[in-house]
């Protein structure tokens, strides 16, 4: 009896110690690959420049919307070291959309885009991305007028807040 529960421990012992074992080997697997880690998101934008009040109202939220929106295409990606990407907005391009002559449908977002990795020099760019509502279009589904007079502005903001992030995730080295 007592090599029965001698041969139990061991058998417990052996089956803890190579589960501990499975477990350290399998970590790298879940852990974030170093090279394609995002630390952090920043967006700026200074509201207070657009003067036309009907795009300041319509672009009120932008930095936080848009860093939520990047950070929902990175959140497997993110950790303690990694890219800091920052984004800072264009806000004459906000307004050009609202001017009475242009409309809804030439409305552009565009940003300075940086991704700086001190750790991994090589990992830093810089750039201008713009997103307008062609490249936006797709994101608005199948048979979307954009001259209609009743079109979801809602449904506008959103896609083009998509689309920039998609890209600025597309274009992380």
């Amino acid at each position: 009896m007592t090599f029965t529960v001698t041969r139990m421990k061991t058998t417990i012992a052996g089956t803890m110690a190579a589960a501990m074992t499975m477990a350290t080997l399998a970590l790298p697997a879940f852990a974030v690959d170093r090279a394609d880690a995002v630390k952090s998101i920043e967006v700026t934008a200074d509201m207070g420049s657009v003067q036309n009040t009907a795009a300041a109202a319509y672009w009120a939220t932008l930095d936080k919307d848009l860093e939520t929106a990047i950070l929902t295409k990175v959140t497997d990606r993110m950790g303690d070291e990694g890219a800091a990407i920052t984004v800072d907005i264009d806000e004459v391009s906000l307004a050009s959309g609202f001017a009475e002559s242009i409309g809804l449908a030439d409305s552009k977002l565009s940003g300075l885009v940086k991704v700086s990795d001190p750790t991994q020099p090589g990992r830093g760019d810089s750039y201008t991305l713009t997103v307008d509502m062609n490249s936006t279009l797709p994101a608005l589904g199948a048979g979307f007028d954009i001259t209609s007079p009743e079109v979801d502005t809602a449904a506008v903001y959103a896609a083009m807040l998509d689309t920039f992030a998609a890209q600025v995730v597309t274009n992380l080295k």
